[in-house]
Order: structure tokens, then sequence, then C-alpha cells
């Protein structure tokens, strides 16, 4: 079964941009996945303006929660993460993309505010 790991960013985007990231997942994702969060980022997560709408979507959703150590910082711990896992990373942090493309690893982002893309390795 696929991994996907949500960042911060990624998990607000029905809420910022008004787009089904779990529809576009079905859509781009052609193999069983499950979604996955790790506990490090949701104090991050509850900073954000939309961050507790996010958290019970994804609890209704059936994301699973990881716990997780930090390792230096939030990008690091999920890079290392999904290194482990051979997970894809959905974010739209740019630093994040480019350390991922450059650990061989997939990616999904939002493109034109409209839908989801996967890319990488």
């Amino acid at each position: 079964m696929k991994k996907i790991i949500f960042d911060t960013n990624f998990a607000v985007i029905p809420f910022q941009f008004k787009v089904d990231i779990y529809s576009e997942l079905d859509r781009i994702i052609d193999e069983k996945y499950e979604i996955l969060f790790l506990n490090i980022c949701t104090d991050e997560l509850k900073k954000l303006k939309f961050g507790n709408a996010a958290l019970d979507l994804m609890k209704k959703k059936k994301v699973k929660f990881i716990d997780t150590d930090l390792i230096k910082n939030v990008d690091n711990t999920i890079l290392n993460f999904a290194k482990k896992e051979n997970a894809i990373i959905a974010t739209q942090d740019k630093e994040l993309k480019k350390k991922a493309l450059k650990k061989g690893l997939k990616i999904i982002t939002l493109r034109q505010k409209k839908y989801l893309t996967i890319g990488g390795s």
C-alpha cells in the first residue's frame, strides 16, 4: 500500500483554495494508499488560519496520525520518514519539495490552485 505524508500546509488546501484534495488523490493515485500526518506537525497546523478545520477534516477522512521524534526540524523529520517508508510527500513548501526531489522522493503538489499533480523520482 502506498503511503502519502501530508505536510502542514497541504492539509489546509481544502479551506484555503477550495480544492478537494482527497478526491484529487483518488484521481492521481492508481493504487491503494493511506494518508499519514506526523504528530510533530500538529502544533504547527493549529497555528494556521484553517488549522483546526483541517485537523477535523483529516480525522473524518481517516488520516493516520503517526508519532515520531523530531529530527533537527519538521522538514528533516518528514524527509527521513518518507525515505524510510518509501512514501510520497504532499506539500506546497518549495524548500521541502527541492530537498525531497534531491533525495529521489516523489511529491504531490497543488497546481494552478485547482488540481493535484505527482512528480519526482
